[in-house]
């Protein structure tokens, strides 16, 4: 596959590119130096491959419109009465090449960061504990690219299981100057693939420590749990599940429990708004005030708390799901404020210090590889001594409910993850994989309450100003 870099983020020379956020760091890259300077020492290829994290917090991904888009598109979310605006075309889906959402230029600088760290290592000579390192710092940035190559084409392309021919996004492998041609959907999902198997078999039992938060950092169980994800969304069923299956059987992880769950303000040892999640969190966009990524009031925090913006409030369709007892129920709040009444919103991003200032935002859990195999078992695949139910009470039983008894369907398992997933920016992909349309009942605009599927919005359009810059650019329809 053919694999460069788009123009205007070529100006990559300056180690600008390799900058990222002191919490991260044990001491922050130099400035204004060549990048072959900085990727010729290994404190460089350390510096390097953290900062090709710091995209991932920025405003246009996991920090704040990559993640919520998806909630406020899906039905998970809705506007808040007397909203700023800040969700609206997200929630009506009023996409444009002129205010498609900017992931584009934000994720393609992170496989940038990535690319010059794993194109570099192979002409770095050291000792041998040093090469190993830097086998290391390979496998995260082989993580990081297949990650953000990932969200792309699920973003501005038709998904893998209706149209795999079509239309992806650019494979970028290399940072270069040049005008790439889209890759099909096929293409990308093979790469990241390919990818994230070459970083499991780096990763070993490596994990990095000299960070604020080590679950900010991949590893080889978050490479598995990707997979395995990528493999869902492929309909490679037993691939998913063998993949969901080595996740869930390292001791590392473990369901929180219904009383973990909760809000700090309800317990200090609650899931949701710890700085350091528990174990159940695989990988997650570490946060910080401060942090060159920070998204700052755009971020997720502040959007889906009232006394802010509040613009992401959450849908009755979704709280309508929860059974009595269900601990995942009391992690929606609302306010006492006359105009807001009935209106409620997500517990899951309280910031660090309550003020929506920043928070940590969890990518890959160990419930989703629950769901994963379940979905997986009823497809078809087979693991030895585990049935989708036995995986659909794994979930339902640390959430407060009793196990259930009676057939699944995978009906059953798109509530699940709805209840279980919300507001992590899962749910829009998950109708479009499934092909079930939108069906909105709680719906608070006059244009697009549904999106039937098959139909063209399901792939945004790819950002004008990347038409314009290159010729070989082909826009969705």
């Amino acid at each position: 596959m053919k694999a460069h870099i788009i123009k205007y983020f070529l100006v990559t020379s300056i180690i600008i590119l390799f900058t990222s956020c002191e919490d991260f760091l044990i001491r922050e890259p130099v400035l204004q130096q060549t990048s072959e300077l900085t990727l010729s020492t290994m404190d460089g290829l350390n510096n390097a491959t953290v900062g090709a994290y710091t995209p991932f917090y920025n405003t246009p991904y996991y920090g704040g419109d990559f993640v919520l888009s998806s909630e406020m598109r899906g039905g998970n979310g809705k506007l808040r009465p007397n909203h700023a605006g800040w969700q609206f075309d997200s929630y009506v889906w009023n996409f444009t090449p002129e205010n498609t959402q900017n992931l584009w230029a934000t994720a393609y600088t992170g496989i940038a960061r990535a690319n010059n760290v794993i194109n570099a290592i192979p002409d770095y000579e050291g000792t041998a504990e040093e090469l190993q390192t830097l086998q290391h710092y390979k496998a995260e940035c082989l993580f990081i690219r297949a990650l953000s190559h990932f969200d792309l084409v699920r973003l501005y392309a038709q998904p893998y299981s209706y149209d795999k021919s079509s239309l992806g996004v650019p494979v970028v492998l290399e940072t270069q100057i040049a005008e790439p041609a889209r890759n099909t959907v096929e293409e990308v999902y093979q790469r990241d693939v390919s990818d994230l198997l070459e970083a499991e078999s780096l990763f070993g039992n490596y994990k990095r420590t000299n960070g604020a938060d080590v679950k900010g950092f991949a590893s080889r169980e978050a490479a598995q749990a990707l997979l395995a994800r990528a493999y869902l969304y492929m309909e490679k069923w037993d691939s998913a599940a063998i993949y969901a299956t080595k996740v869930i059987d390292n001791d590392a992880y473990r369901m929180w429990t219904a009383a973990e769950y909760v809000a700090v303000s309800e317990n200090e040892n609650g899931a949701w708004g710890r700085e350091t999640e528990g174990p159940e969190v695989i990988f997650s966009i570490y946060g910080a005030t401060g942090n060159s990524g920070d998204p700052g009031q755009n971020g997720i925090p502040y959007m889906t708390n009232p006394e802010y913006h509040g613009d992401a409030a959450t849908s009755n369709d979704l709280l309508s799901l929860y059974e009595e007892g269900d601990v995942r129920r009391d992690l929606f709040f609302s306010v006492d404020d006359p105009s807001l009444v009935g209106v409620e919103w997500t517990g899951k991003y309280p910031s660090k210090a309550l003020n929506g200032a920043a928070t940590n935002i969890p990518v890959l859990r160990l419930s989703e590889m629950h769901l994963i195999r379940a979905e997986a078992i009823l497809q078809g695949a087979t693991v030895s001594g585990v049935t989708a139910l036995d995986d659909f009470n794994a979930i339902r039983t640390n959430r407060g409910l009793p196990a259930r008894t009676s057939a699944l369907l995978l009906s059953d398992i798109d509530d699940e993850r709805r209840r279980e997933l919300c507001f992590e920016g899962h749910i829009v992909y998950d109708l479009a994989r499934r092909q079930l349309g939108l069906e909105r009942t709680d719906y608070v605009g006059s244009d697009n309450e549904d999106i039937p599927f098959p139909d063209s919005q399901w792939a945004l359009p790819i950002p004008q100003s990347e038409i314009n810059a290159n010729e070989n650019m082909v826009q969705n329809p």
